[in-house]
């Protein structure tokens, strides 16, 4: 009786972090570039497990929590500095020494004409140098699906570089939408997708499907809550009968 009441209670915490996490995704359903998390659950069914581990309780719990790259809309916006990636790719920027990766192509420039992120972090280029657009107050500026900036009519020599990653299941959250890449893991220039000017990528949250999920996760965690209850009368009902001496 008591396995079950332990193994009701970690399906409910487990359904506790589903809605958090759920809760995150529908806070940036609206964030440039957004990647939304998925998580997938696991119970210790396995013998061994539930002997060496578990201490022979089924408990349930989040195996993992990994991040859907699929691609979020492009939405345009007019605005010549705004850039999204049509297909797979990160932009790479540095924060402090940190080289870290994005989606969210809203960039800006400084007064030394060095383009930076909307968190003021520079923009890398092929080399791992700062992107600079010297002079180009006033101009006109125009990015080809290469990422190559022309500044009027002559061209900048500055280029907005796509990377990819051998492995982007090894990307972790950094905060202010960018990505970290694990040690060890490489990421090289990448010419297959296209750099799209004027463009932001939306989130690729989806409101309705998280509203599901949502409401399917709030049923399961009752659910849970009830059993445990159950547990808990049956076993004052127990302790009521007393044992037999």
């Amino acid at each position: 009786m008591v396995s079950g009441k332990y193994s009701a209670l970690s399906g409910a915490v487990s359904r506790e972090q589903a809605m958090a996490n759920i809760a995150n995704n529908l806070a940036n359903v609206n964030s440039s570039g957004f990647k939304k998390n998925r998580i997938s659950f696991e119970a210790m069914l396995r013998g061994s497990q539930q002997v060496s581990k578990t201490g022979g309780i089924n408990y349930n719990r989040i195996r993992k929590i990994g991040i859907d790259f699929s691609q979020g809309p492009l939405m345009e916006t007019g605005r010549p500095l705004d850039v999204a990636i049509s297909g797979k790719g990160f932009f790479k920027v540095r924060r402090d020494n940190e080289i870290l990766y994005t989606r969210n192509g809203n960039f800006f420039t400084d007064p030394d004409g060095m383009l930076k992120t909307a968190q003021g972090f520079n923009v890398l280029n092929e080399s791992d140098n700062p992107v600079q657009l010297i002079d180009a107050t006033g101009k006109h500026i125009s990015i080809d699906e290469s990422g190559y900036i022309t500044l009027d009519t002559p061209p900048s020599g500055a280029r907005i570089q796509v990377f990819s990653v051998t492995d982007p299941e090894q990307l972790t959250k950094a905060g202010d939408g960018l990505l970290r890449l694990e040690p060890g893991v490489a990421s090289k220039p990448t010419y297959d997708s296209p750099v799209i000017q004027k463009s932001l990528e939306g989130s690729n949250v989806n409101m309705v499907e998280e509203m599901v999920m949502m409401i399917d996760t709030q049923r399961k965690f009752e659910a849970f809550l009830k059993v445990q209850k159950s547990y808990s009368k049956l076993g004052e009902k127990q302790s009521e009968l007393g044992t037999v001496g």
